[in-house]
């Protein structure tokens, strides 16, 4: 029996409001008046975030917009493009969500939706419709080899595939196109992943406390586009809940199925072993956190404990000094005075990255 773990890994999502300009004119007043001032003040200082809080939840409120776009509000948890006007094309939704990966895999799908919406219903009025423009469903496990002999083992729906190498060694394969609107499909090493990005290293406690061996973890990942979903009648996150087992079922028993090459047709090679449990991992999905938000920051932090200590021995070099104390004596002088020329300081910026880690949000009430 392999050993696996399943979540939803990525969820973009289009939001109408009902009378959207008449009840969101409030808020959409208040964000071109704060975007006019975070240009103003950006101006004077190249490293200015401007940062506001809206019913409770802390974000950066970026200067530039996106294409129908004209608001772009970000923090940890969610990324929100906000329109200044509600379009007469039918299919433009006037806010659009992106859920971050590090609270699907904190808070699981069902509380990360929950606290948006109600913000979003406080914030701009009723939602009247959320539709779900892509979904990423992935499983990790470390005891199946996804690589072995891949040319001959794997058929399906799919028109196009493709691998990728670190050295000698393969450490992605793909199968579909990134560009369509239907599947695509990427099966890759994610413990290499996280070595070499340096991001992300709370999975290793996912993957321990389910057993898995860290060192060997790859994620099978379906990418589902508006296409897919509309042919499946899948619009809201609800549709989505009540939908995972028969997505991923059609995603790994028609779309993209590993077998056993014992024929030389593939259509009557049996389906591997492995991939017919993978099949049914879906079956009794759990929308639920498996790390807490607290460890992933706090794993974070650690991760970026190489690229200080390069820094630091850098500077120390670079003055002439080999005792750490002196070294971080000197830093702390030399970073007061940056922060200074910067008309600002080293606790206010620290404030502010905390803000937008946490979202000024307390989690007691999960």
């Amino acid at each position: 029996m392999i050993k696996r773990i399943i979540n939803i890994d990525t969820i973009y999502l289009l939001v109408n409001i009902k009378n959207y300009e008449v009840h969101a004119k409030k808020i959409l007043d208040f964000l071109k008046k704060e975007k006019e001032k975070a240009k103003l003040l950006l101006n004077s200082n190249s490293n200015y975030r401007h940062l506001i809080d809206i019913n409770g939840m802390n974000f950066e409120l970026l200067t530039n917009g996106a294409k129908g776009y004209a608001y772009i509000l970000h923090n940890s948890g969610y990324e929100i493009k906000i329109s200044q006007f509600k379009s007469s094309i039918t299919s433009f939704s006037p806010i659009q969500i992106r859920v971050s990966s590090e609270y699907l895999w904190s808070k699981g799908l069902k509380y990360s939706w929950k606290l948006i919406s109600e913000w979003v219903n406080k914030t701009f009025g009723n939602i009247e419709e959320n539709k779900i423009s892509r979904v990423d469903l992935c499983l990790h496990t470390s005891n199946v080899d996804f690589v072995k002999d891949y040319q001959a083992t794997y058929k399906g729906a799919f028109k196009k595939t493709g691998v990728i190498y670190t050295g000698n060694n393969i450490s992605c394969l793909t199968f579909g196109t990134r560009k369509g609107k239907n599947i695509y499909c990427r099966i890759y090493n994610k413990t290499l992943e996280i070595k070499e990005t340096k991001r992300k290293s709370w999975f290793t406690f996912i993957w321990q406390d389910n057993n898995l061996d860290i060192e060997k973890v790859w994620n099978l990942e379906f990418e589902l586009k508006s296409e897919f979903l509309r042919e499946f009648k899948i619009k809201s996150v609800e549709d989505l809940e009540k939908s995972l087992k028969d997505i991923w079922q059609y995603c790994t028993k028609e779309w993209l199925v590993k077998v056993n090459r014992t024929n030389v047709r593939i259509e009557r090679c049996q389906i591997n072993e492995e991939w017919q449990e993978i099949q049914n991992a879906y079956n009794h999905f759990l929308s639920k956190g498996m790390v807490k938000r607290e460890k992933q920051i706090s794993m974070e932090a650690d991760t970026l404990i190489p690229c200080i200590a390069g820094n630091a021995t850098s500077y120390s070099a670079r003055k002439n000094i080999i005792s750490m104390c002196e070294t971080f004596e000197n830093l702390y002088k030399d970073v007061c005075q940056y922060f200074l020329i910067k008309n600002t300081t080293f606790e206010n910026e620290a404030k502010k990255k905390i803000i937008l880690l946490k979202e000024g949000r307390c989690d007691t009430d999960e």
